[in-house]
């Protein structure tokens, strides 16, 4: 059973006339009238009764009609559907993001769905690490994570970040963090975001300083908290909001203490959600540098 059959099944069973039907389908009453006789081989019975002057239903034609009818608006449903996908107008696009782009997705995602408004965005606030578990196995379409991304991947830097010293008020005769040593510190766990803690204990380390009283907190805003509290200072990323009163900040800007934060895809992460998005990522960008491998 073919669907252009069913069409011609359902087309002259909208219009009862053979001629009419036929031109309806772009084909000659002849072509029609196989697609007919084919139809009704594979279910078995006639479907219309013909003659000189009319062409009516059978009891089965009047029987499977609706259901034909049903089939057809489906396919072309189907059809319809699957152009809008390719040309990027409906589907789900799933993002991962960090603290360091929480200003840069939200615009990226506002000018994105006004020009793709039928489009489901799924946010995934994760760390670098679990985006790049993410994007590997498919769950995950694209990513905001610290540079440099795995061989192979594309890459585009968007964001510089830097580690910021959040104190208790009381420190204010603190200039430095050899003024700190002696003070107890609150990090963020490492199951938290690994690359982050890596990458803070490898720049203390470089520091030359030690730091022996280390506590952990559960995320960014617990360790401001703390540092408001007065119990110990903490080390954030640049693009964490710190608006407490009671807190002092002490920007860590050399090399060292920065890292770029890039929008990612594995090499098996396409389609034109992605094509799509990926430019308006790049106009919005405070890097202006080049895509690569």
């Amino acid at each position: 059973m073919e669907l252009r059959d069913l069409k011609a099944f359902v087309t002259l069973g909208e219009v009862l006339h053979f001629g009419q039907a036929a031109v309806r389908q772009h084909v000659t009453q002849s072509a029609l009238s196989k697609q007919i006789k084919r139809l009704e081989e594979a279910l078995g019975g006639e479907l219309f009764e013909r003659n000189a002057s009319s062409t009516r239903f059978t009891v089965l034609g009047r029987a499977l009609y609706e259901d034909a009818r049903a089939v057809v608006v489906q396919s072309e449903q189907l059809g319809r559907s699957a152009r809008e996908v390719l040309a990027g107008n409906v589907g789900t696009l799933r993002i991962g993001f960090g603290v360091a782009t929480k200003l840069l997705v939200p615009a990226a995602i506002a000018r994105f769905r006004a020009e793709r408004p039928l489009v489901t965005i799924e946010l995934n606030d994760l760390s670098t690490h679990h985006q790049l578990l993410a994007l590997s196995e498919g769950r995950l379409d694209l990513g905001f994570c610290r540079l440099p991304a795995p061989k192979g991947w594309h890459a585009m830097a968007v964001e510089q970040a830097h580690f910021v010293a959040v104190l208790p008020a009381s420190y204010r005769k603190v200039h430095a963090l050899a003024d700190l040593v002696d003070k107890p510190l609150a990090i963020l766990r490492r199951d938290k975001a690994p690359s982050f803690y890596d990458h803070l204990m490898n720049y203390l380390a470089q520091s030359g300083l030690r730091f022996r009283d280390i506590q952990y907190v559960n995320d960014f805003a617990a360790g401001v908290a703390t540092a408001a509290a007065d119990i110990a200072w903490t080390l954030v990323p640049s693009s964490t909001t710190i608006e407490h009163p009671d807190v002092l900040t002490l920007p860590l800007q050399e090399k060292e203490a920065s890292w770029t934060i890039g929008l990612i895809r594995p090499p098996h992460s396409n389609g034109p959600l992605i094509d799509a998005f990926w430019p308006i990522v790049a106009d919005l960008s405070k890097l202006k540098t080049r895509e690569w491998v």
